[in-house]
Order: structure tokens, then sequence, then C-alpha cells
């Protein structure tokens, strides 16, 4: 399992630190075969996916079991909009919406998650509704 981050403040790497798992910057990153991946992303210009998380989720969404992306609840609707766009296009789990680098709390789902789902559904989709989850 490797964590891959697309952030721009350092807000996702500060999460994808506190998950226990290799950590990889989206814009270097290169394939570890067949390596299971999470991914950790942000919105951009009112919820819209950035350009390198698409091109990497055009590379490597097969590898990718989750995504989890970092946002400011200020921006209402579109509060981690990106990350319902990738589960819609992409059919990847959207594990859960969180504000600035993430609470203890905000860890420890996705490390839960990752517990129920990165052992047995490595490599298969599962309906994304139900998954997602925000820290109120």
């Amino acid at each position: 399992m490797i964590v891959v981050y697309d952030s721009l403040t350092g807000q996702g790497k500060r999460f994808a630190d506190k998950l226990g798992y290799p950590v990889e910057d989206i814009r270097t990153f290169e394939t570890k075969a067949d390596t299971p991946l999470l991914l950790i992303t942000r919105s951009f210009n009112f919820g819209e996916v950035t350009r390198e998380a698409a091109a990497f989720l055009d590379c490597y969404h097969h590898l990718v079991i989750g995504v989890a992306v970092t946002g400011n609840r200020n921006w209402g609707a579109n509060f981690g909009a990106a990350g319902d766009k990738i589960a819609v296009t992409y059919g990847i789990p959207l594990v859960l919406k969180f504000e600035a680098s993430g609470m203890p709390e905000d860890v420890t789902k996705v490390k839960q998650w990752l517990d129920r789902h990165h052992h047995s559904n490595t490599h298969q989709r599962s309906d994304h509704h139900g998954h997602v989850q925000n820290h109120g």
C-alpha cells in the first residue's frame, strides 16, 4: 500500500504522513507494479479535480482503492467536490472529506477503512455509495 498525495499547501501531505504507510508525491510517483494506492487529493476552482490528480488517475485508477479529499467547509456544496467527481468518473470509493490536515478522528476513519478494504478488496471496485464520511 502506498499513499499518494496531491498537495499545494502541504495539508494533504501532512494527512498522508499520519496514516502509517509509505507516502509519495503525485508529481513524482512512479508505478510500483500492482501495489494498491490510496489517493489524498484536493479540490480547486470551486470543486474541480486537479490536473495532477486527473493525469494520475488516467494512468493508475485501476490501482487506486480509495480517495480522501482535503478542503474547506466554507466552500459549501463544493467542499471536497473533487472526491465526488473522482468517485463517479473512476468508480473509486470516496473514503473521507476532511478539512485542513485532518483531525485525529479523520485519520482514524481512514485507517479503519483501509484495514477493512485494503486486504480483502484490493483490486475490486465496490459501489462508492455509503462510503462517504464527513467529519462533523
